[in-house]
């Protein structure tokens, strides 16, 4: 399977969660960020990698998001996040072109706040920059006995539109986590493509060539072949034609406008003019009490009677593995990567060497 190929680092160094978000934090303060605000961006990002989002973590997005667009000012290091419009139930939040963490984090804890009085609240999040993997801001709301939903809009013209010729709107993700008891919570993370597409970036990294629907050229032709994604333009939508519910992953995508871009005055992704400097997003963010519903308890019982069960499943003869359900392989990740640290490719070490010599910070790792 390609995705298990890109799982298996080739020459990794190993480093533990606690150095390696210390030195990620050093970098983004020394490119001019405040120490709290650079220390929960490196926290966001690692916590990625220790979730096995290998594609959402620190190998690939310092170089292609972060670092890079806090150096040549597409991101604001200090910026004046704060919220614009609000109800009881609802807000919208001007990220002033900062670190989408910052922002993020701050929009997901309001709609926390905001839900315990009301039982479901929702925040966007406009003028913001890229804000890593969905799946931490959903999870926030666990601790909380609450559902955590969010979606994200914009970025660079990557999805090409169902029998489009031309990309036009972004990934545009989405994570859904709900809590259990004894079991790992459900957590999706999603791209509205095939894949993120990050994950090309790391085939190409490793030289290993990708499935039909990771890639697509200007004639609509697939590309697979890993020496040839310079011929690549985009991604189709998760699905990859008609037949194959294309049409699902377009909707997916054009929620994440609606939602992110359209409900708090951003336009739609594919009207986000292009900037060589780097992508700008927007994000929705929503919280729901489960005691609104019913006792939390009782709820987290019978998700674990539900995901035991979806567990318990016989696997196809021919199967890879065993039954699993999004959130379970993650928790695994999490313990393994405790005790061995986070595989970083060669590549990856070596940037870090060149941008802390750069930025003349300590190389740490």
């Amino acid at each position: 399977m390609v995705l298990e190929k890109l799982k298996n680092v080739p020459d990794p160094t190993y480093v533990h969660q606690t150095p390696l978000t210390a030195f990620i934090t050093s970098l983004f303060a020394a490119a001019g960020m405040p120490e709290n605000e650079a220390r929960l961006s490196a926290e966001v990002l690692v916590d990625a990698d220790m979730n096995g989002i290998d594609t959402h973590g620190v190998c690939y997005n310092l170089d292609l998001h972060y670092l890079t667009g806090l150096l040549n000012g597409y991101i604001n290091p200090t910026p004046n996040v704060q919220v614009t419009y609000q109800t009881p139930g609802t807000a919208v939040i001007d990220a002033d072109r900062g670190m989408a963490m910052i922002a993020s984090v701050r929009a997901m804890e309001l709609a926390i706040e905001k839900a315990k009085t009301t039982g479901m609240a929702s925040v966007a999040v406009k003028n913001s920059s890229h804000y890593g993997a969905a799946g931490y801001y959903a999870r926030l709301a666990l601790e909380h006995d609450m559902i955590g939903y969010t979606m994200s809009s914009g970025g660079g013209r990557v999805i090409i539109p169902m029998n489009g010729r031309y990309p036009w709107m972004g990934t545009n993700p989405m994570a859904f986590a709900a809590p259990a008891g004894e079991e790992p919570p459900f957590v999706i993370d999603m791209a509205s493509s095939m894949t993120s597409y990050g994950k090309v970036s790391i085939a190409q990294a490793f030289g290993v060539d990708i499935p039909e629907g990771w890639a697509q050229d200007a004639n609509g032709e697939p590309v697979t072949d890993i020496s040839k994604r310079s011929e690549a333009i985009g991604q189709p939508p998760l699905g990859g034609d008609y037949d194959h519910g294309a049409h699902k992953g377009t909707g997916i995508g054009i929620m994440a406008d609606v939602l992110g871009g359209v409900l708090p005055g951003e336009r739609l992704s594919g009207m986000m003019l292009d900037n060589p400097k780097g992508g700008r997003f927007c994000h929705y963010f929503q919280a729901t009490r489960i005691d609104g519903f019913r006792p939390a308890d009782e709820f987290k019982s019978d998700m674990d009677d539900m995901l035991r069960a979806f567990r318990a499943q016989e696997p196809a003869p021919n199967a890879a593995g065993e039954v699993l359900y999004p959130g379970y392989p993650d928790s695994e990740y999490v313990t393994k990567r405790i005790e061995q640290g986070v595989p970083l490719p060669r590549h990856t070490v070596n940037y870090f060497k060149k941008m802390a010599d750069t930025l003349n910070v300590e190389f740490t790792i």
